[in-house]
């Protein structure tokens, strides 16, 4: 199940934690690509989803996998924009930053991104850090971070042993058609991993089908001198329809959209108390965008970085941590312009360890060369009431800059929906949160969170009579709530998972509620084994509504809606080949639920397959 536990900059590579406990490690400091444990007493609060569940809850995509966690939300969007990840509600925090072994992949043209670009085959460990978030995860992280760790990092290198591979073939309603397949090369002290999928889907509405493929490839090794090294690549094809809400639909609209991206990472160590880590990435996009004016448009994006982090430590004392990263993207639209943006960012978080009291202090400088330069701070405590229930506090500042679509024109298979808005200035975001944590015993933990944030500037869309949505800067906006997670293992064959939030998000000026904030947000997931070896999965959702647009001359409020999934997974010998059969059922008990900006979900739908291990 996903351990909800407190965020470290700590960890120890060898101990592996009883799943939903609550445990303290020794101090040995890592970096941020590295696969953590938590030190149960640190300020900051995240949720953690390793490879094991990853496997055992058979997760179709990445965004699925994000979407159980506790207290974080996968809203899908239209086109390329990506999906809209929401942690702790949403609504008047600014963007959540999404990171893959430690580097940003959020596009600097929308600010999202594609989740079906990233397989989930080679997911090992995927991290949600909850606002505030410390300053190492760098800027466009206000509304929290989801690092992502891939299964070839070269820290899990071993010795030469025999090849593995799976294959997962799939079917379902509306068209739904899926094969991937990883293939694992074991070398000496390291590994090569091959990842490639195709899928299909028609969709529900008309011009919503969509095809795409993937492959990916790591390299991985450990050398002599305990220097890692790991080399990644990514590709990602896609062709779909963009139908557009339901009040303007876009039938004609299309897109072609390809990516790739590579990373070379390289890290090590520094006598015995330091740890450095060396990373180099590109990523490039291409994007030829049909309107449903029958106008056509290409964008193309690239984007290197280079990033280094060094950390010093002391154990059980004390650690610093320095680092920085400067990045170049670039634009080319052939309606909106060209556009470059060059980023450099620094960072410095201190963390003391007095006995049961644990301080961080965290500073980050950032500049763009079109917004100039900003600052980051973070602040948290956290402090050992007993050995069983731990109180934190932290308090964060930040900068968010405008994405290039908010600033000019997105190109997403809408033009006719929504414009840009070159006056835009950026957000100043203020969040704080404090929370108590209970391990009951080993298979209970209970954690209240009461939180909130206050932002200056926020950049909201507003509807006109015309239908066509602008982005504009709001004077003040907050956000406050109450968050209560709670992890329970009943037996070995039964476990829940609770996760509530209530919130009030408002705009100070007008009182109006803020867009896509709804009051009241509820998960519930229960997993059971039976008998037979057959593992069976609910998942309760429940949303109060929200508006997509409350100030506009059109708002649009969309319904509340409770639904529910299912999964049934049993596993089965083909011979001598250990598989496993399964069948998911979505939105069981409500077929036209709108999730965003009028753009209906596919309703109650089914997908069935087998996984093959060789």
């Amino acid at each position: 199940m996903c351990s909800l536990l407190s965020a470290s900059l700590y960890a120890q590579q060898e101990q592996e934690p009883i799943e939903g406990q609550t445990i303290t490690l020794a101090p040995i400091v890592v970096t941020a690509e590295q696969i953590l444990e938590y030190v149960r007493n640190h300020p900051q609060s995240v949720v953690v989803l390793r490879r094991k569940e990853i496997e055992d809850r058979n997760f179709l995509e990445v965004g699925e996998a994000i979407g159980s966690m506790p207290g974080v939300e996968v809203r899908q969007r239209s086109g390329t924009m990506g999906a809209r990840i929401i942690i702790r509600g949403g609504g008047g925090s600014g963007p959540v930053s999404i990171l893959v072994d430690g580097r940003p992949i959020n596009s600097s043209q929308y600010g999202g991104v594609d989740l079906n670009s990233i397989p989930i085959e080679i997911v090992k460990e995927i991290i949600a850090f909850k606002p505030p978030v410390p300053v190492w995860l760098g800027p466009g992280s206000s509304a929290g971070a989801v690092n992502i760790i891939t299964r070839g990092s070269s820290q899990n290198s071993t010795k030469k042993g025999k090849n593995k591979g799976r294959l997962k073939i799939s079917g379902g309603s509306y068209g739904a058609a899926n094969i991937s397949s990883t293939y694992i090369i074991p070398q000496d002290e390291g590994q090569i991993m091959l990842a490639a999928g195709a899928s299909h889907r028609d969709g529900k509405r008309s011009n919503s089908d969509r095809d795409s493929g993937n492959f990916s490839f790591n390299w991985g090794k450990k050398g002599k001198s305990q220097i890692e090294y790991d080399l990644n690549g990514r590709y990602y094809h896609a062709y779909h329809g963009s139908p557009g809400p339901t009040d303007n639909p876009t039938p004609n609209a299309r897109q072609r959209y390809r990516k790739g991206s590579f990373d070379l990472r390289v890290n090590g160590l520094m006598g015995n108390a330091g740890e450095f880590s060396l990373k180099s990435y590109a990523d490039m996009e291409d994007l030829k965008d049909k309107s449903q004016t029958g106008d056509t448009s290409s964008l193309d994006e690239y984007k290197i970085g280079v990033s280094g982090e060094t950390v010093w430590f002391r154990e059980d004392a004390w650690a610093l941590r320095v680092g920085g990263l400067t990045e170049k993207s670039e634009v080319e639209h052939d309606i909106a312009g060209d556009h470059q943006r060059e980023k450099i960012s620094l960072h410095m978080q201190y963390d003391r360890e007095i006995e049961d009291l644990t301080m961080s202090l965290g500073l980050r400088g950032d500049y763009t060369n079109d917004f100039e330069a900003f600052p980051a701070l973070f602040a948290g405590l956290s402090y050992a009431l007993r050995s069983n229930t731990i109180l934190k506090a932290n308090a964060g500042y930040s900068i968010n800059i405008p994405s290039f679509n908010q600033l000019y024109q997105p190109s997403h298979g809408s033009i006719d929906q929504v414009r840009g808005n070159p006056d835009l200035t950026e957000e100043k975001i203020y969040s704080y949160d404090l929370s108590l944590a209970n391990t009951f015993n080993p298979d209970v933990i209970i954690e209240l969170t009461a939180f909130r944030t206050d932002t200056q500037g926020l950049i909201t869309y507003i509807r006109g009579a015309d239908l066509i949505y602008r982005p504009e800067n709001m004077s003040r906006a907050y956000r406050q709530g109450l968050e209560v997670s709670l992890t329970s293992r009943w037996s070995k064959a039964i476990s829940v998972e609770l996760s509530y939030i209530y919130q009030k998000a408002e705009n100070r000026k007008t009182d109006d509620e803020l867009a896509y904030s709804p009051r009241h947000n509820a998960k519930v997931t229960g997993k059971f084994f039976l008998p037979t070896r057959t593992k069976v999965e609910a998942i309760i959702k429940a949303v109060s509504h929200r508006y997509s647009n409350p100030e506009g001359e059109t708002p649009i409020r969309l319904d509340s809606y409770c639904v529910a999934d299912a999964k049934i997974i049993h596993p089965i010998l083909m011979g001598t080949l250990p598989c496993e059969i399964f069948v998911h059922f979505h939105n069981l008990f409500d077929s036209d639920f709108e999730f965003h900006a009028g753009y209906p979900d596919d309703g109650l739908r089914f997908v069935a397959g087998i996984n093959m291990n060789f």
